[in-house]
């Protein structure tokens, strides 16, 4: 994962590699999602979304609310990267993101604004050298 961040996560943005792909048994329709971006200002997740085998579109799949009280900063130093921290949170499915699950299997797992996903993570933190 690559990106720039404040470290009062007030501002900054990630991009991450990797997908994940839901295919549904039954009929074989599915939903890929890749190239995920995150945007710290408007605490939200795009990801490519490519519904069976159409071209990859940008969606604005999820939003989050964050609690600073769930988030541990630690400063870089010389001899190691810093980090950031954040506890379980949960993501809210945003209307895009609704919108291309319905367009692929006929319905999203949860409403628009409905928990999505329950997240937790750590990135390590390296200073820019100008």
């Amino acid at each position: 994962m690559k990106g720039e961040i404040s470290l009062d996560l007030a501002e900054g943005s990630w991009t991450a590699g990797g997908g994940m792909t839901f295919t549904r048994v039954s009929d074989g329709h599915s939903l890929r999602f890749t190239k995920a971006h995150g945007d710290l200002a408007r605490r939200s997740m795009s990801m490519d979304a490519a519904v069976g085998d159409e071209a990859a579109q940008p969606v604005d799949l999820s939003t989050y609310e964050l609690d600073m009280k769930k988030v541990t900063v630690t400063m870089p130093s010389l001899n190691s990267p810093g980090s950031v921290a954040g506890k379980p949170f949960d993501t809210m499915l945003a209307q895009d993101g609704a919108a291309v699950f319905s367009r692929a299997f006929g319905a999203s797992p949860v409403a628009a604004g409905d928990s999505l996903a329950t997240v937790a993570g750590r990135v390590d933190v390296v200073p820019a050298l100008d």
